[in-house]
């Protein structure tokens, strides 16, 4: 049984292989039987995989320790849940996972195609048969899933005890399926550049695909991120691990994909940023398992080490190249690209500016993530770059991006204009600063959070007005708006949620932190709770036994009466404890509880308290933006868009779609009239109801200072790096190692060093790797940092200089046209004279 998988794989590869020589092929030589039997091998692939995938959970479930993977990574006495998301618990599961999501969405792109785009097959065929290719060859050899053990083994090694876990359950299969989806807006972006151009149904599908893609691995990274912040026991979701980034970057150049895809639906602008920025996304996705799998980094994401790293590094350097030289050598053939070269103050000129801080924070994220490396493989200098730096930069980022989120919307396509600007702008900023005045007044705000919540509120009810004026301009017709417009409504619920987020995120610097040792039925004071122990028990489920804490929490407010319950777990396979965390949750905060130690004679314990205001924002923001990706991909083709013009007039570029809004709102009976009315009264009211619920929200985290860690010591913790952990401080870890840095920081505290001191006596220890961020006393720290300073400067004038540039330059070309004209009108003339 085991031997039909692996065979199964080798032929899905000779299928692959075929595919993409037929693909070629048929680029010079056109057939349709050789791209139909092309297009066919490359769906039978799916049936290969499918067939070894199911050979794999057999072998797993049924406990065959004859395969080495098997034996590896799962065990007898493990629970029935994790038995099956053992399959992609490591390398070789994973890959094959991989694989066969991939060969999936690689099938049904297959099906789906458009008549219009027929002649993108042979294309699509090279690009899936390329990359189907290159997944089978590393199945069958470095990441060979089904290879046998001898002599047998018995009762299994067990999955790495982190892993068991829900949200890792879901996450990966979620992660891989986003990076799968990248495959096809790649295969026709590298389609378009080989025919030299696309169609509507080119834009539509690609559109499709790349939303898709988008709302699955937004969906993957914040459930990374639930588990990070539920497993790990640091009271936080995102740490900048250079895995995490990894999973980051390709949704960074995705999302500058989609907004560039706009622009160039719109307005015909951008075509080959486009087509680069969605080769480049679906490289990207590659560039985490060279980081995961190579061994350059250790971090808790990291699970596996093998020598598939440097193949993987080979492969995106191919990608990456593939897709810079396809640009620069067949970009310049793509039809349908703007007839005017000039630049205006305009929705475009809005989303430009808007790419370019997406496109600086993926090149912060790509330097800070690879440059350790890169610097240690040449230098051999260790340097760390972590939290603090990418935080010193992120703020401003999206505090920028909010901004042009709000005045972009209010403008029109081609032209600056905004319809009662004074409205439109001067009505949401008053409204913001009456808010934000009261929140910082009544909750002691400082600089900080009321600028953030200036520019949120603000940013809402622009977006509020935005709407309302473009229901004004369809004659209050709400479900005019619905019908025709899904793909406003969508973006609209997906910047709400991006709102959202960055209001979940500007709390999250706020949270406190403290540390109790409490006894038996003693208690203690955090943050407006009492924090009462009332004692251990203990369970054992499977293949882990458990050490409950009994915390009581009685909110001082109301009286309430809580049990948490944080945990350690053993599992038979590993000696170590594991957090297990007491969370307890509220719209506005979590009270989160880590069970740090404990006594079973006594039945002490010695808890980590955290107080997190605004944590869940952070995932409803996930519900919004994933809701507001629905419903733009409901929209359909054949439904136009309605689109308004600088004065506010409907742009009826087909007949009918005029005649429609009038019959709907003049010759419509009275009750349709008003039933159009009361939806556009309503999805005011939703957007209205919903921003006022996250400001509320919001303002529910009170500042209170921790009183049982050691300020100073917090300050100075937070700037060194856990010397065996990836991503988080010695403050945050629990190692014991960083328990030794931390009591030897309160001991050189006790005695009277300063700041700057301590981080010297452990810079002259570690060298500058423990400090968490470029050491700015040093040339090459200097340089990391002001490189993204002047880029953050430099680069938003540089556009505008291009900007005025473009306009400028159109403007003399018109001129000169103008001349031309008027000496051929001149020349006409002295001809019939003569």
């Amino acid at each position: 049984m085991v031997e039909v998988g692996f065979y199964s794989l080798c032929l899905g590869l000779c299928f692959s292989f075929y595919g993409m020589v037929m693909g070629l092929y048929s680029l010079h030589n056109p057939n349709i039987g050789v791209v139909s039997s092309a297009r066919n091998a490359l769906i039978a692939v799916f049936i290969c995989v499918l067939l070894t995938s199911f050979v794999m959970w057999n072998s797993i479930f049924f406990h065959d320790f004859s395969v080495k993977y098997v034996y590896e990574h799962s065990a007898i006495d493990m629970p029935p849940l994790y038995l099956f998301t053992a399959f992609w618990s490591a390398l070789e599961g994973s890959h094959l996972l991989w694989t066969l999501i991939m060969s999936l969405v690689v099938t049904l792109s297959l099906v789906t195609v458009k008549k219009n785009n027929f002649s993108l097959y042979p294309a699509l065929c090279v690009a899936y048969g390329c990359s189907l290719s290159f997944m089978l060859l590393l199945t069958v050899t470095f990441s060979a899933p089904l290879t046998r053990l001898f002599p047998v083994g018995t009762f299994g090694q067990g999955m790495n005890a982190l892993l068991q876990n829900p949200y890792m359950a879901i996450h990966p299969p979620m992660l891989f399926t986003g990076y799968c989806l990248l495959i096809v807006p790649f295969a026709y972006s590298f389609a378009a550049l080989v025919r030299g151009g696309f169609t509507t149904d080119w834009l539509m599908t690609v559109r499709k695909w790349a939303l898709f893609a988008w709302a699955v691995l937004t969906i993957a990274i914040f459930l990374g991120g639930k588990w990070a912040y539920v497993e790990l026991g640091w009271a936080g979701y995102w740490a900048w691990d250079p895995v995490e980034n990894s999973s980051f970057m390709p949704w960074l150049a995705l999302t500058a994909g989609l907004h560039t895809l706009l622009v160039t639906d719109k307005t015909g602008r951008l075509p080959r940023m486009m087509l680069f920025l969605f080769m480049f996304s679906y490289a990207l996705t590659f560039q985490g398992t060279f980081i995961t799998r190579s061994g350059v980094i250790s971090s808790v994401h990291s699970f596996a080490e093998s020598d598939i790293g440097p193949t993987y590094l080979l492969w995106v350097c191919f990608l990456v190249s593939i897709s810079i030289a396809m640009v620069f050598t067949r970009g310049n053939r793509i039809q349908g690209a703007a007839k005017s070269n000039e630049w205006r103050v305009s929705k475009e000129s809005a989303l430009l500016f808007t790419n370019f801080f997406l496109l600086f924070l993926l090149a912060l994220v790509f330097i800070g993530t690879l440059l350790p490396l890169i610097v240690e493989a040449t230098r051999g200098i260790k340097i760390s770059i972590q939290q603090p730096f990418f935080n010193a930069f992120a703020p401003w980022i999206g505090l920028s991006l909010v901004s042009l989120l709000g005045v972009g919307n209010l403008m029109r396509w081609k032209n600056g204009k905004i319809e009662d600007p004074i409205t439109c702008l001067l009505f949401p900023f008053l409204w913001s600063v009456a808010i934000t005045f009261a929140l910082a007044k009544e909750k002691n705000f400082d600089l900080k959070s009321s600028v953030i919540f200036l520019l949120v509120i603000w940013t809402c009810g622009i977006l509020i007005m935005d709407l309302i004026y473009k229901l004004k301009a369809l004659r209050w017709n709400g479900k005019i708006l619905l019908k025709y417009n899904r793909p406003y409504v969508g973006a609209l619920i997906i910047h709400i949620g991006f709102l959202f987020a960055i209001a979940g995120f500007a709390g999250n610097y706020r949270g406190i932190s403290a540390e109790a040792n409490l006894n038996l039925n003693e208690s203690t004071f955090f943050n407006g709770y009492t924090i009462v122990n009332k004692g251990l028990s203990y369970n054992r489920n499977y293949n882990a036994q458990y050490v409950i804490a009994n915390i009581e929490s009685i909110d001082s407010k109301n009286g309430e009466n809580n049990i948490i319950n944080p945990m350690r777990s053993k599992f038979t396979n590993n000696e170590q404890w594991f957090n297990e965390i007491g969370i307890q949750s509220n719209f506005w905060h979590d009270l989160y509880i880590v069970l740090a130690s404990f006594d079973v004679n006594n039945q002490s314990v010695s808890l980590k308290m955290s107080f997190n205001p605004t944590v869940k924002f952070v995932w409803t923001s996930l519900v919004i933006m994933v809701l507001g990706a629905i419903i733009s991909l409901t929209h359909r083709k054949q439904k136009r868009s309605v689109e308004v013009d600088a004065f506010g007039n409907i742009q009826g570029n087909q007949e009918t779609l005029e005649d429609i809004l009038q019959e709907a709102i003049e010759r419509s009976p009275i009750n349709a009239q008003f039933a159009a009315k009361v939806v556009s009264s309503f999805i005011i009211l939703i957007a209205i109801t919903v921003t006022l619920f996250g400001i509320s929200g919001v303002a529910q985290a009170n500042q209170v200072q921790p009183t049982q860690l050691n300020p100073l010591m917090e300050d100075v913790a937070k700037e060194l790096r856990c010397p065996t952990c990836q991503g988080v401080s010695i403050l945050e870890s629990g190692t014991l190692q960083s328990i030794a840095m931390r009591t030897e920081i309160e001991k050189q505290l006790l005695e009277g060093k300063t700041k700057p001191e301590i981080i010297k006596y452990f810079k002259d220890s570690y060298g500058t790797w423990i400090l968490r961020e470029p050491d700015a006393h040093s040339t090459l720290g200097l340089f990391i940092w002001a490189v993204p300073i002047v880029g953050f400067i430099l680069g938003p004038l540089f556009i505008i200089f291009a900007l005025r540039s473009s306009r400028k330059r159109q403007e003399k070309e018109n001129i000169e046209l103008f001349e031309e004209i008027h000496l051929f009108i001149q020349k006409k003339k002295a001809e019939v004279k003569s």
